[in-house]
């Protein structure tokens, strides 16, 4: 039992370590707009007004419902603020509205960080994935190499540069779904304002 609590406390604070280190990318490695590097800002999306960002939003039955359909990859940005005309169309009093659609940009802001934040170190993967290939072409001196066919297959520095390659497009891939997240909250939270 004894070895069983070390054990746990010794995977316990090497996990707590693992994960508080954070990758280190230089701008001139980063394939997306450098703004994505930081976190998003309320006031980027709704300038002047400032919203408690706090789970209540999940406790409201019909803002949960918006807030999930609005922000889930399926439905379009055009569903989303045809969504958000209809949850208007329903609540007449001016105040709870007000208060409604506050919960609605919690709760959109929240879900796009979230979305985000995955995507960005989905391009933290890639980048080191890539920067790690490199450095097994070079330890293996075949970054300077032509490239070998064999009769069977391809050469291993073939297999190195097409894995380095689909790495590549995979960070291009999600740095179009980080312009596209962000746009779509942009233009949800412009329909909330507009309402």
């Amino acid at each position: 039992m004894k070895n069983f609590f070390y054990l746990f406390l010794f995977y316990f604070f090497s996990l707590n370590i693992l994960l508080a280190n954070q990758i280190v990318i230089e701008e001139e490695q980063w394939p997306c707009q450098l703004h994505h590097l930081e976190a998003p800002k309320q006031s980027d999306y709704w300038p002047g007004k400032k919203i408690i960002l706090d789970n209540k939003w999940k406790d409201d039955k019909e803002v949960n419902e918006l807030v999930y359909f609005i922000t889930n990859h399926a439905n379009t940005i055009t569903q989303g603020k045809k969504a958000i005309d209809d949850f208007s169309k329903k609540i007449t009093n001016e105040k709870m509205k007000q208060e409604k659609f506050d919960l609605v940009f919690s709760g959109v802001f929240q879900e796009m960080s979230i979305y985000l934040s995955i995507a960005k170190h989905g391009v933290f993967q890639f980048i080191t994935r890539i920067e790690l290939l490199e450095n097994e072409l070079v330890k293996q001196n075949l970054k300077n190499k032509k490239l070998e066919r064999k009769n069977i297959g391809r050469s291993k520095k073939g297999w190195i540069l097409e894995i380095a390659d689909d790495a590549e497009e995979e960070a291009e891939f999600q740095c179009n779904r980080m312009d596209f997240l962000e746009r779509k909250a942009r233009t949800l939270t412009k329909q909330l304002i507009n309402n």
